[in-house]
This record gives C-alpha cells, sequence and structure tokens, in this order.
C-alpha cells in the first residue's frame, strides 16, 4: 500500500463539530500527522492541541496503509481502549464502530500506528 489521507472528528461540548484532516505514513511505529484547517501532509504537526472539551468520535481512513492499526494517545499517555484496526476503520463501511473518547480542552492528542 502506500501513505492514506484520514479523517478524526470530534464533537465539543459547545456543539461544534472539529474535522481534522489526518495523513498517515505507510509505515509502522509512526505518528499521524494532523492539520484542522487543510490538508495534512508529512511535515504537518504529530499531536493536535484539543480546542475545547471534545468527544472523540471516529477516526477514518480512504485505503489501509502498510500498519495494521493504531493507538490513541492523549498528552502521551496511551488511551485505555483506543487501540484499533485499519481494516475497521475504512470510510466506506457504513458499519464502523464510533469512538466516544472524552478529551479535555489544551490535551495534546496523537496517534501512533503499529
Amino acid at each position: 500500500m502506500t501513505e492514506s489521507a484520514g479523517t478524526m472528528v470530534l464533537i465539543g461540548k459547545s456543539g461544534r463539530i472539529y474535522s481534522v484532516d489526518l495523513y498517515i505514513p505507510d509505515a509502522i511505529s509512526t505518528f499521524l500527522t494532523f492539520n484542522p484547517s487543510g490538508l495534512a501532509g508529512a511535515s504537518s504537526p504529530s499531536d493536535f492541541r484539543v480546542p475545547e472539551d471534545c468527544i472523540l468520535t471516529d477516526v477514518t481512513t480512504a485505503a489501509a496503509p502498510t500498519a495494521v492499526g493504531g493507538t490513541l494517545k492523549i498528552n502521551s499517555g496511551v488511551v485505555n481502549g483506543g487501540t484499533y484496526r485499519w481494516a475497521d476503520r475504512l470510510n466506506t463501511l457504513s458499519n464502523r464502530a464510533k469512538f466516544a473518547v472524552p478529551i479535555r480542552g489544551g490535551d495534546f492528542l496523537s496517534i501512533i500506528q503499529h
């Protein structure tokens, strides 16, 4: 496979929906990169500062990279229940399970592939 693009969706306490573009490298043990205001690329930041208290509801990709899946990290700590497989996160899957990960405003979110 090759690198891929993806999307992360968070719902803020205010009701605002944040759609953040993801760049997904085609390598194991790499961090995804984030861009909340345009296309993410290899040089985009590898963490995302959450602007307000939010619930992370979805992470999707158009095509699965070489890595099998990823693990969510908040402030460099692994999120309990935040591990997933890319095959289950394809944006063409209408029945993909949603996340419900609460994140405090100001926290840094990152995703590492495995």
